[in-house]
């Protein structure tokens, strides 16, 4: 593949996850610039991304021109969301194949990513939504499941995977805190959605109060080191349906 900005060839390095995972990215020795699969820059640690963005450029000079997809060829657009700075460039694919960074501007999505975590823990200040913190996605159906998940899912039996897999992606968790998570998933059609669990708390979420394929709820309140059991409930045109449990645990 070739660099999305400057159409030099690109060379894949090899990187470490915030939960010990590895996977690959594109990096461009050209002009620095990093194309990575997509949502995959919100499981990088500040450290992983100063060692990305320590790649030294041959050429200084920026491109006119936008960048293209190096998978698709669509022109890829500047993301313009609550959880990038106005300071920070990112463009995406149309086609969610990938985020590209130019030089310098993961690291610095990293650290104000970092900032507003650290700022919402220590005012204790719940994120109302992923999309105030993590780049947002345009979710494939079969795109979650290959996703990194910052807290581990435990034993979701094989049965469940195969009822609930009919229906829905495997849902991502993503840990704000060592108190609150975001669970997203999509559905394969439009559903209005909600999280009731099963252990650990006594409460029901609505993910998607209208009908719709993406899925996301913010839930705060958590307790460190503790096991949460929970069913997704959906309603496809007036159809219910329960999955089965899943579950995760906070650090």
């Amino acid at each position: 593949m070739t660099c999305p900005h400057c159409n030099n060839p690109l060379s894949f390095i090899t990187i470490d996850t915030v939960d010990g995972q590895t996977q690959t990215i594109d990096e461009c020795l050209n002009c620095g610039g990093h194309f990575l699969p997509p949502f995959l820059a919100n499981f990088l640690s500040v450290e992983t991304a100063k060692n990305i963005d320590s790649v030294l450029p041959k050429s200084k000079t920026v491109p006119s021109v936008g960048p293209v997809c190096p998978k698709c060829g669509q022109s890829m657009s500047s993301i313009k969301d609550d959880a990038v700075p106005e300071t920070v460039t990112v463009f995406t694919c149309p086609n969610n194949h990938g985020d590209f960074f130019p030089k310098g501007q993961l690291l610095s999505f990293k650290k104000a990513q970092q900032a507003k975590i650290y700022y919402h823990k220590l005012w204790g200040i719940p994120l109302k939504s992923a999309m105030a913190v993590i780049i947002p996605l345009v979710i494939v159906f079969s795109a979650i499941s290959i996703m990194p998940s910052v807290i581990k899912q435990l034993g979701i039996s094989q049965e469940s995977r195969v009822k609930a897999g009919d229906i829905l992606t495997p849902p991502l968790i993503t840990p704000v805190s060592d108190t609150q998570v975001l669970i997203s998933f999509s559905t394969k059609n439009q559903a209005i959605t909600s999280i009731r669990f099963t252990e650990g708390l006594n409460q029901l979420f609505f993910a998607s109060q209208t009908p719709q394929t993406n899925h996301l709820v913010s839930v705060d309140n958590l307790i460190p080191g503790t096991l949460y059991k929970y069913v997704i409930i959906l309603n496809i045109k007036g159809k219910i349906t329960t999955t089965e449990e899943y579950i995760f645990a906070t650090p």
